[in-house]
């Protein structure tokens, strides 16, 4: 049967509450697998015919997940929010309470799903007044960065495949202002032919991040909530200011990154921030597997 390109899944289909696409948790589920996206440059895009508007993305990360206290590699594969992450996912969708959203997507993966269901079921508690954004269906582009036959084995692992391919133990911070050469390492050792270079990570968040951005122009601007992963927020960082892909470090679940749009240039926002949240989150899987900081 012919896959459908990850780009019709974008297609408005109605608001609600989100469904999860259905995924392994010991592999990675198909749709974008090495799939090219043309795409244009993800810092410079060509200007909407309706710019009378600004768009700001809210892109967070998810709450913490059963594979993250556990410190399992977790790209495509995925696991359940915790009961921590639930709590910390509600704590978001309270402290965005007064912010009014026009749109809302989210990852495919299931605890991008369960996340943005309890953001928005938190927000609509807190402030009963606030408009449902609308809610596009689950979308590929946004799915975290694919590890390969690392998928949902010992973070100790991917830190050895790094070590391995670079030649030396490099800490985190080093290993984000590298991020390009990371991916290539783990898919140079990948036997699956699953896991993604850094160029097919660029081509489908330059898609998602284009077309969303136009769409939210062309509907007259406001601000667009995305839940997604922690790579995927580290990728936007890197492609937009890489001089600002450790500002901050860790990046905790829950936590808020904005990126601005009008209409010609995406503008990296305030990174990472917790603010939202009014307290600090457990650090579970931060800074994963034991690197360096």
């Amino acid at each position: 049967m012919e896959e459908k390109d990850p780009r019709d899944l974008f297609a408005p289909r109605g608001a609600g509450r989100v469904q999860a696409a259905a995924s392994s948790a010991k592999a990675c589920p198909a749709g974008v697998e090495n799939e090219q996206v043309v795409a244009p440059t993800f810092g410079r895009v060509q200007p909407s015919a309706l710019t009378n508007g600004m768009v700001t993305f809210y892109i967070t990360r998810h709450g913490q997940t059963i594979y993250n206290v556990a410190s399992r590699v977790q790209g495509w594969c995925d696991s359940q929010l915790t009961d921590e992450g639930i709590r910390v996912a509600r704590l978001l969708g309270r402290g965005l309470a007064k912010v009014p959203f026009s749109q809302a997507y989210c990852s495919d993966a299931g605890r991008a799903v369960q996340t943005l269901n309890a953001v928005l079921a938190a927000r609509a508690e807190e402030n009963p007044q606030a408009a449902l954004p609308f809610i596009h269906v689950p979308d590929p582009r946004l799915r975290e960065w694919c590890y390969g036959n690392l998928e949902a084995g010992p973070g100790v692992e991917l830190h050895a495949a790094l070590t391995r391919g670079f030649g030396e133990d490099l800490s985190f911070d080093e290993l984000n202002r590298r991020l390009p050469q990371v991916a290539e390492v783990l898919a140079d050792q990948d036997d699956t032919g699953r896991a993604e270079r850094f160029d097919q990570v660029k081509a489908r968040l330059e898609s998602f991040f284009s077309e969303a951005g136009k769409q939210a122009l062309a509907a007259g601007g406001g601000n667009v909530l995305v839940v997604t992963h922690s790579f995927v927020v580290r990728s936007v960082m890197y492609l937009l200011d890489p001089s600002r892909v450790n500002d901050p470090l860790k990046i905790k679940n829950a936590s808020v990154t904005q990126v601005t749009y009008d209409g010609e240039t995406f503008t990296l926002g305030e990174t990472a921030s917790t603010r939202w949240l009014g307290e600090m989150p457990p650090e579970a899987n931060a800074i994963p597997f034991g690197f360096r900081m």
